[in-house]
C-alpha cells in the first residue's frame, strides 16, 4: 500500500506541475518557472528510480507521458511566441503567398485583405522585419493548420500540437527499438522539456528529431542486415529531418565516415535526391536570398544563453577589442570552429572514441555546435538529450540530462520583463554541465557492439 501511495502521489505531482507549466506560467516570473520545473525534475528523477526498481512498468510509464501531453494540447504556448510566426506563414501559403517572400511588415504594408492576417496577430510576431527561415516540412504542417482553422489561433495551434504529439510518439518508437528494456523510451516520454517544449510551446525539434532518430536507426540497420532499400528509407528520413530543421546538415561528415563503400555513395545519392524534391518550392533566387539573409542576421546579431562566446566577448572587453565584440564577427567564427570539430569527431576513429557509436557522435558534435553558438534556446539542448539516449553507452550519459535540467535558468533573461541577460545564473547552468561531462569523461566506458538485431545503437559498420 506505502508503494502505491507513493506511485500515485509522484504521477499526481507530475501532472500537477505540468497543468501549472503550461498553463499559469508565466517566463517573466523566473523564480516560480524555475521553482515548478525543478521540482517537475526531481518528480522526473524518483519516477525512472523507481521504474529501474520495477516499481513502475513501462506500460504505465506510457500511459502517464501520454496523459501529460494530453493535458497540454489545449493549452497556449506561454514561454515562447516563435507560433505565431507558424501560423502567420501559414496563413500566407493558404492563400497563394510565397511565406519566404516577403516580411510581416512588408505584408502589412501593402494593405492586402487576407484571412486571418490580422493587425492581432501581427502584434504578437517577435521578428516582423525578419524573413522566414522554417524549412518546407515544417511549412507544409503551417499550411495544414491554416487550412483546417483560417482565423482561430487556438484551433491552429492545435493542429501544430497534433502533429508535434504524433512525432513524440515516433521518437519514443525508435527508441524503444533501439533499447528494448523500455527504459530510454521512458526517460524520453516523460522529461519535463521534451513534454515543455515539444506539445507545450509547439517547438519544431521534437519533429526534427523524430526523422533523425528514425534515419540513424534505419542507417545502422542497413548495415546489420545488409538491406539496401532500408538504406534509401534512411536517406529519406534524414530528407525529413533537414527539411524541418536544418540542423542535421551537421552531422552528414559522421554518416560520411560511418558508412562504407556502396552504401556510402548509395545514401548520398538518395538524400540530395529526396532533398531536392523537399526543398523544390525553395527553389527561387529571390526566395532564397530572403532565407540565407535571415539566416544570417540569426548567426550574426542574435546572442541568448552562450558559453563560449560569453567568455570570449568578456575577455574582447577586457582588451579593449571593440571592433570584433558583436556577433557578426565573432559568430562566423566560432561557426568555423564547429566545422572544424565536426569533422575532427567524425575521422578521430581509432583512439579514445573508436567504441563510439553513430549516435554517440552526432551527440558529441551536437554538443560542440551549441557550446559555441551564440544562441542556445533551452529547445535546443533536447538533440543531445535524445542522441544521448539513442547510445549504447553504459552507464548512459549524463550530461545532456543535467543540461536539460540547468537550461530552465536561461529563462531568467525575462525575468520581471526585462530581456536582458543575468550572467550569474548563465554561468551557474554551464557550470553544472560542464562538471556533468567531467564526470561522464571519467567514470562511463563505452560498450561495443551492444544490442540485438533490432536494437543495434551501438554497432558500427565493419572495417
Amino acid at each position: 500500500m506505502r508503494r502505491l501511495l507513493v506511485r500515485v502521489f509522484l504521477l499526481c505531482t507530475a501532472g500537477f506541475l505540468t497543468f501549472w507549466l503550461g498553463y499559469r506560467a508565466d517566463r517573466s516570473d523566473f523564480l516560480s518557472l524555475a521553482l515548478v520545473y525543478g521540482a517537475l525534475f526531481l518528480a522526473y528523477l524518483a519516477i525512472l528510480h523507481l521504474a529501474q526498481k520495477r516499481l513502475f512498468s513501462f506500460r504505465e510509464l506510457w500511459t502517464a507521458s501520454m496523459v501529460l501531453r494530453t493535458l497540454l494540447l489545449f493549452s497556449t504556448p506561454n514561454l515562447s511566441d516563435d507560433v505565431y510566426r507558424f501560423l502567420w506563414d501559414g496563413r500566407l501559403a493558404a492563400q497563394g503567398i510565397h511565406p519566404f517572400a516577403y516580411t510581416p511588415a512588408q505584408v502589412m504594408e501593402s494593405g492586402r485583405v487576407l484571412v486571418g492576417i490580422t493587425p492581432e496577430l501581427f502584434s504578437k510576431l517577435n521578428s516582423p522585419h525578419y524573413y522566414t527561415v522554417y524549412p518546407p516540412v515544417c511549412q507544409g504542417v503551417f499550411w495544414v493548420a491554416a487550412k483546417v482553422f483560417p482565423e482561430s489561433i487556438a484551433g491552429g495551434v492545435f493542429v501544430l500540437k497534433v502533429f508535434l504529439l504524433a512525432a513524440d510518439l515516433l521518437v519514443v518508437w525508435v527508441l524503444w527499438r533501439l533499447h528494448p528494456d523500455g527504459w530510454a523510451a521512458a526517460a524520453y516520454a516523460l522529461h519535463p522539456l521534451v513534454l515543455l517544449e515539444g506539445v507545450g510551446n509547439v517547438h519544431f525539434e521534437v519533429a526534427m528529431l523524430a526523422f533523425l532518430l528514425a534515419g540513424v536507426w534505419l542507417c545502422q540497420l542497413s548495415w546489420v542486415r545488409a538491406d539496401g532499400k532500408l538504406g534509401v528509407l534512411s536517406a529519406l528520413f534524414w530528407a525529413l529531418a533537414v527539411a524541418v530543421k536544418l540542423l542535421p546538415l551537421l552531422f552528414l561528415p559522421i554518416v560520411w565516415v560511418w558508412l562504407k563503400g556502396r552504401s556510402r555513395w548509395q545514401f548520398t545519392g538518395y538524400f540530395i535526391l529526396f532533398c531536392g524534391l523537399l526543398f523544390l518550392p525553395l527553389w527561387d533566387w529571390v526566395v532564397f536570398q530572403n532565407l540565407l539573409s535571415s539566416l544570417q542576421l540569426y548567426f550574426r546579431q542574435f546572442a541568448f544563453n552562450a558559453s563560449v562566446y560569453y567568455v570570449l566577448k568578456g575577455l574582447l572587453v577586457a582588451l579593449d577589442l571593440k571592433e570584433v565584440l558583436q556577433a557578426r564577427v565573432l559568430g562566423p567564427v566560432l561557426g568555423g570552429g564547429v566545422f572544424v570539430g565536426v569533422w575532427i569527431i567524425a575521422f578521430y576513429w581509432k583512439k579514445t572514441l573508436s567504441a563510439l557509436s553513430l549516435a554517440d557522435r552526432m551527440m558529441l558534435a551536437a554538443t560542440l555546435y551549441l557550446l559555441l553558438a551564440t544562441t542556445v534556446h533551452p529547445w535546443y539542448v533536447l538533440v543531445p538529450f535524445a542522441l544521448g539516449l539513442a547510445s549504447a553507452r553504459q552507464p548512459a550519459w549524463r550530461y545532456p540530462v543535467v543540461w536539460t535540467a540547468a537550461v530552465m535558468l536561461s529563462y531568467s533573461h525575462y525575468a520581471d520583463g526585462s530581456f536582458e541577460e543575468k550572467y550569474g545564473w548563465i554561468a551557474l547552468e554551464y557550470a553544472a554541465l560542464g562538471a556533468a561531462m567531467v564526470w561522464d569523461w571519467t567514470h562511463c566506458t563505452p560498450v561495443r557492439n551492444k544490442g540485438d538485431v533490432d536494437g543495434v545503437a551501438g554497432l558500427r559498420p565493419p572495417a
